[in-house]
């Protein structure tokens, strides 16, 4: 990581993402490091929220944040634009989980159109871990794009991904694998922004200083 803002940047997501696959990923004898489709799904779903709340957060400044977050240093108005003209309403909407995004577009990959015949395709199939990097990144920009052009919509996907839900639909996730603590962790929007921000700010502070003095103004 270059410590100028100026300069080239992994930026926050890329790091972030390669750690969490990192921990993640199983190895074989032959072949590449791999993670298990249920786990890409639980993946993609973190960072497709993470890239909607942060976007939306810091949507004043649109090109230092996906500069920071993203490592890309061109404009990224357009880019931001264009994303949520095409994701939304096609692809996102107000109906949806953050999970519903990723979830949509692994049935489509594995050829399955229902929930559990994908649940039991994700405890079989496996992704080299470079496409779940890939994946995730490309899920953090699309909820980037989300956050800073439709910061209701994000909110409306909290409400519907956060809610509690019934203790046998949580066992039951649990039990086809999905790697989800024992008991739910419930949060508030404000306290699930306030601890991502907390997280990306500090690597902004530390890795790329210019562009903290930008976020970090009100």
């Amino acid at each position: 990581m270059a410590d100028k803002s100026t300069g080239d940047i992994a930026g926050y997501a890329r790091i972030l993402i390669r750690s969490r696959v990192q921990d993640a990923q199983s190895t074989r004898f032959f072949g590449k490091p791999y993670l298990k489709l249920g786990q890409c799904y639980l993946l993609w779903s973190y960072f497709f929220q993470l890239g909607c709340i942060l976007g939306s957060r810091h949507s004043r400044h649109i090109d230092a944040f996906v500069h920071a977050m993203f490592g890309v240093r061109e404009s990224a108005s357009t880019v931001i634009s264009d994303t949520a003209a095409r994701l939304v309403p096609e692809s996102v909407d107000g109906t949806m989980k953050f999970s519903d995004y990723p979830l949509r577009k692994l049935m489509e990959s594995t050829g399955t159109n229902d929930l559990p015949s994908f649940m039991t395709k994700a405890g079989m199939s496996k992704l080299d871990s470079e496409s779940a990097i890939a994946g995730a990144w490309l899920d953090a920009l699309d909820g980037a794009a989300i956050g800073a052009i439709h910061p209701d919509l994000v909110r409306e996907m909290f409400v519907l991904s956060h809610a509690p839900r019934s203790k046998e639909n949580w066992d039951r996730a649990r039990n086809a694998g999905l790697d989800l603590p024992e008991e739910q962790d419930l949060m508030t929007y404000e306290e699930l922004e306030e601890a991502e921000n907390v997280s990306f700010m500090h690597y902004c502070k530390e890795c790329c200083p210019d562009l903290y003095a930008i976020l970090s103004a009100e």
